[in-house]
C-alpha cells in the first residue's frame, strides 16, 4: 500500500501456475486491476518491481524468449500515471538472474543481479548495475574477485562474509548513500556515498542490551523512510535453517547514518513496515525463533515501546503492507490447498477481517 486506498501486488494465479501479473488497488485491496506491460516485450517475466506512490512504478522485466540460465536479457519499465503507459528502457544483460530494483528518481535507479543456476563465467557473480540517465547506459559493479580484469567492470561491492550468506539487495536513501547487510558472523552493514561504486563497513552501536554467545547475525528489511532516515534491523542467534535468529533489535538514523539509535524487539522479526519515523508493525516469531506462531505488534514512538495488535496467527504472513496509520494488508500465499487469501485492517493492526478480492 502506498495510501489509504492506493496499493500495487504482483499476483500469481491461485493454482501456482501461469505468469505473475502487476496489480493495482483503488479501493483498499477490495478490487484488482490488472496492469499490462507494453505489447511489444517478448515473453516479459517481472523480476522485480519499485512502487513509489500511487502513480510512479519502476519494473524491471525479464525477456524469457532471450535469456538464459547463466544470463538475463532485461529491460526495466516505468509509469508516471499509474500503469496506463509506459516508457522502457533499451535491453540490458544481466550476470546471474535480476532480484531487485530501486529508483530514487526518474534519472537514478539500480538494479541488482544474483545468481543463477547457469554454469557459465559470470553466472554465479553478484552485480550492482547503476544509471543515472534513467536507464540508457548501465554501470556493472562487483566485488573485486568477480571482475576478472573486465574494464567495464567496477571492483565496488564488499565481498560476502565468509562462511555466511551472500550480501544482501542495497538500499539508497538518495542519489549518493546507500547500505547494505549479509548473514554472517559479525555484523555486517556497509555503507555508500558514491551511489554504489564503493563500500566502506558502516560503525553502528552494539547490540542493545545483555551479551551473547550468539554467532551468527543477520542485517535485513532496510527501509527507506526518507532522504535522511533510514532503519533497519539486526537479527542475533542460532539456527538449524528451520527457526528464525531468536533475537532482533531496530537500528534507526534521522542524519543519513551520522548517527544511529537502537531498540530490542520483543520477538524476532519477521517482516516490517513502517510509514515514517514514529509508526511501524512488525510480525515477530514465537519463542525460540518458531516461525509456525506469528503475531503482530505496533509502535507508535519511534520503536521505543511496541505493543502486541494481534495474534498468534496464522494469516500473518512474511510481508505486511500499511498506507496509513490505520490501513494495512497482509497477503498470504497459498498452501498445499489452501488457496491465497488478504486480509485487511482499518484500525492499525489491532483487528484483521479475510476480503475477498476481485482481479479484472
Amino acid at each position: 500500500m502506498v495510501n489509504a486506498n492506493t496499493g500495487w501486488a504482483v499476483a500469481v494465479p491461485g493454482d501456482g501456475r501461469g505468469s505473475v501479473h502487476l496489480v493495482r488497488t483503488s479501493d483498499a485491496g477490495g478490487h484488482w486491476s490488472a496492469i499490462g506491460l507494453p505489447s511489444s516485450l517478448n515473453s516479459p517475466n517481472i523480476d522485480a518491481v519499485d512502487f513509489h506512490d500511487e502513480w510512479h512504478a519502476w519494473v524491471l522485466v525479464m525477456l524469457g524468449a532471450e535469456s538464459t540460465a547463466s544470463h538475463e536479457s532485461a529491460i526495466v519499465a516505468s509509469t508516471a500515471d499509474g500503469g496506463a503507459h509506459w516508457d522502457t528502457t533499451p535491453k540490458f544483460v544481466i550476470d546471474g538472474s535480476g532480484s531487485g530494483i530501486q529508483f530514487i528518481d526518474a534519472g537514478h535507479g539500480w538494479v541488482f543481479g544474483t545468481p543463477s543456476a547457469g554454469g557459465v563465467i559470470g553466472a554465479a557473480d553478484t552485480t550492482l548495475y547503476r544509471t543515472t540517465d534513467g536507464g540508457a547506459h548501465w554501470l556493472a559493479i562487483k566485488p573485486a574477485s568477480e571482475v576478472r580484469g573486465d574494464p567495464a567492470v567496477v571492483p565496488g561491492l564488499p565481498e560476502a562474509c565468509p562462511m555466511g550468506g551472500p550480501i544482501g539487495q542495497p538500499t539508497f536513501a538518495d542519489v549518493q548513500t546507500g547500505w547494505l547487510g549479509a548473514f554472517c558472523a559479525r555484523p555486517f552493514l556497509y555503507v555508500t556515498h558514491d551511489g554504489g561504486r564503493t563500500w566502506s563497513p558502516q560503525n553502528i552501536p552494539a547490540f542493545p542490551g545483555p551479551g551473547s554467545p550468539a554467532p551468527l547475525y543477520n542485517v535485513d528489511s532496510i527501509a527507506r523512510l526518507s532522504g535522511t532516515d533510514v532503519v533497519f534491523v539486526l537479527h542475533r542467534g542460532v539456527t538449524t535453517g528451520a527457526n528464525a535468529l531468536q533475537e532482533s533489535a531496530i537500528y534507526l538514523t534521522r542524519d543519513a547514518g551520522g548517527s544511529w539509535t537502537t531498540r530490542r524487539l520483543p520477538a524476532a522479526e519477521l517482516a516490517a513496515d513502517f510509514v515514517d519515523p514514529m509508526h511501524g508493525w512488525m510480525i515477530g516469531a514465537g519463542p525460540g525463533g518458531d516461525t509456525g506462531v506469528r503475531s503482530l505488534y505496533v509502535t507508535a514512538d519511534g520503536w521505543r515501546t511496541w505493543r502486541l495488535a494481534n495474534g498468534p496467527a496464522e494469516f500473518f504472513a512474511r510481508e505486511v503492507s500499511f498506507g496509513d496509520l490505520s490501513t494495512g494488508l497482509v497477503a498470504v500465499p497459498a498452501i498445499r490447498d489452501q488457496l491465497p487469501e488478504l486480509h485487511r485492517t482499518t484500525d492499525g493492526g489491532f483487528t484483521w477481517a479475510r476480503i475477498a478480492t476481485v482481479v479484472s
